[in-house]
């Protein structure tokens, strides 16, 4: 590690403030259309106002944790983890990314870390987060925090579309 975790300023924010991590989100979209590009109809095209809309929808009140990462001092933000508590209790890791000139530092795993222990405090009573199937890298990470593939969901591809 060149250099160590406490060189980056993390800070969490409401739900009022998840607009602060749109440029990041976009950034997680492109980083994915790659990775996805074989599976036809594997990355929906929507934007960060839907997706934001979903995560504030699926979240029960006051149970989304939006936490930012940024150089420091009050440098611009380089990393974000969105996760949620749902009205039934399950925990998600909804949504992470660091850029990638910063990643292999620790701030991923620091991210992940701080989410389980507020999932945790927050009553989750399951904790889940999705990974594209062609991302194995995030498998990987994920890995090392105790989660394992439950189940794998297929999905038909829509071959009149495909060669419409």
């Amino acid at each position: 590690m060149s250099e160590t975790i406490s060189t980056f300023d993390y800070r969490v924010l409401r739900e009022e403030g998840i607009d602060a991590v749109q440029r990041l989100w976009e950034k997680l979209r492109a980083y994915h259309s790659p990775l996805l590009a074989g599976l036809p109809g594997a990355m929906p095209p929507f934007n960060f106002g839907p997706r934001k809309q979903e995560l504030l929808t699926k979240a029960a009140p006051g149970k989304i944790r939006i936490e930012l990462v940024g150089t420091a001092p009050a440098g611009p933000d380089i990393a974000y983890c969105i996760s949620t508590v749902s009205a039934n209790g399950q925990g998600e890791i909804d949504s992470m990314f660091v850029e990638e000139a910063f990643r292999g530092r620790g701030i991923g795993s620091e991210l992940v870390r701080h989410a389980l222990q507020w999932l945790e405090r927050a009553g989750a009573t399951s904790k889940v987060v999705t990974v594209a199937h062609a991302n194995e890298e995030a498998l990987a990470f994920y890995k090392r925090f105790g989660f394992e593939p439950k189940t794998v969901l297929l999905q038909q591809r829509d071959t009149e579309k495909e060669s419409g």
